[in-house]
Order: C-alpha cells, then sequence, then structure tokens
C-alpha cells in the first residue's frame, strides 16, 4: 500500500523539502542522493560490526555499547549477538524486560517500537521501507518511503519472522516461526503464516 502516489508534480514539490522533513511526513525520498542518510547507515553498519567482534570476548561492554548507539533501548533489554543490521538506532524504542536473540535486522528510517516484556526470536526482521510495487521506473530512481512499525507488550516471536512496513501489533500476540506479517492485528492473538493469519484469538 502506497502512502500517496508520486508523480511529476509531487517530485518537484519534495525537491525543495528537507530530508528530516520527508521522513517524519512519511514521504518519498531517494536514499541515493541523500548523502546525509547515506552517512548514519554506513557508520551503523560499521558500529554493528565492532559490537558483534567485541561481543565474541566481552558479551557485556558489547550490550553496553549497544545502548550507547541506540539510546532508546532500555538498560534491561537483553540482546544476543551477532546483530544483523539497524541501520537508524536512534529510530529503535525497546521497553523495559524484553529479550531479543541472535540475528535481529532492523531496516530504514521508520520508527520501531518494541514493548515490555516481549521475546523475541532468532533472525527476525523488522522493514519500514517501502518501494514503488508497479512502477519499475521509479523503482530504478530509488524512490521509497518509510512506515514505522508498533510490537506492543508481551509478544513472543519464534524464529525468522519479518515484519513488513507499517505493521502494528497489539499486546500478548504470539506469532509462529517463519511468519511474514504483512498487516496489523490487535490484541491476545496466535498468528502465523505467509501471510499471517489469526490462528485463534487468546
Amino acid at each position: 500500500m502506497l502512502a500517496k502516489e508520486l508523480d511529476a508534480f509531487e517530485i518537484e514539490k519534495l525537491k525543495r523539502k528537507p530530508i528530516v522533513q520527508k521522513l517524519l511526513d512519511g514521504n518519498w525520498y531517494q536514499y541515493g542522493k541523500e548523502p546525509e542518510l547515506q552517512k548514519i547507515v554506513k557508520a551503523s553498519s560499521q558500529a554493528i560490526q565492532n559490537i558483534n567482534d567485541i561481543a565474541k570476548h566481552d558479551f557485556d561492554k558489547a550490550l553496553q555499547k549497544i545502548k550507547v548507539i541506540a539510546p532508546n533501548i532500555d538498560a534491561s533489554v537483553e540482546i544476543y549477538f551477532p546483530i544483523s543490521s539497524i541501520e537508524y538506532p536512534e529510530n529503535v524504542i525497546i521497553k523495559p524486560g524484553t529479550f531479543i536473540n541472535s540475528g535481529l535486522q532492523i531496516l530504514s528510517a521508520g520508527i520501531v517500537k518494541i514493548g515490555k516484556n516481549c521475546f523475541i526470536g532468532p533472525n527476525c526482521s523488522l522493514y519500514t521501507p517501502n518501494h514503488h510495487p508497479y512502477d519499475k521506473i521509479l523503482r530504478r530512481e530509488g524512490w521509497q518511503y518509510d512506515a514505522g512499525i508498533t510490537i506492543g507488550d508481551d509478544c513472543w516471536f519464534g524464529g525468522n519472522v519479518t515484519v513488513l512496513p507499517g505493521v502494528s501489533l497489539g499486546d500478548n500476540v504470539v506469532v509462529g516461526a517463519g511468519s511474514v506479517i504483512t498487516k496489523s492485528f490487535g490484541d491476545d492473538a496466535i498468528i502465523a503464516g505467509n501471510p499471517a493469519r489469526i490462528i485463534k484469538n487468546l
């Protein structure tokens, strides 16, 4: 689902808008033409790789360093290494008591919120960017926009769960391993599949 259509008029309008405002408004932008964003992503990639190396010898020190580059992760949160990527660490909010297993991947500039006391299995991926689904020229030109992800309290993800842009999950949602979540769900449900669907209400 597109945030809005992208035509010649909209492109001209976006040229006059600062990138920070585009991100805040959920507008289209061209990552390849935004050196400020490229700098953030490349720096975070290097930082994550360095922290993964530290974790091989000093887990606690690595965990402390993650919370320095991602200051909105609560001090009580436990994250296992290696981390695959967190492209915009300051845009990730994780509340107290949550555990995240190894292989976490969080892509692009949308805000990602994970609630209290969640269990996130290994190799889970949270994707906030959207590209144009049916205009290949706009895809070639690198146009994209971000839609944030919200995960409620007491959620449990099995391994290899993928969450797509704009998804919101309520509290106490259990997600089967290997699921692809393409739409939002409310509280108290078991969901699974590709695309994920309700298996049982709790």
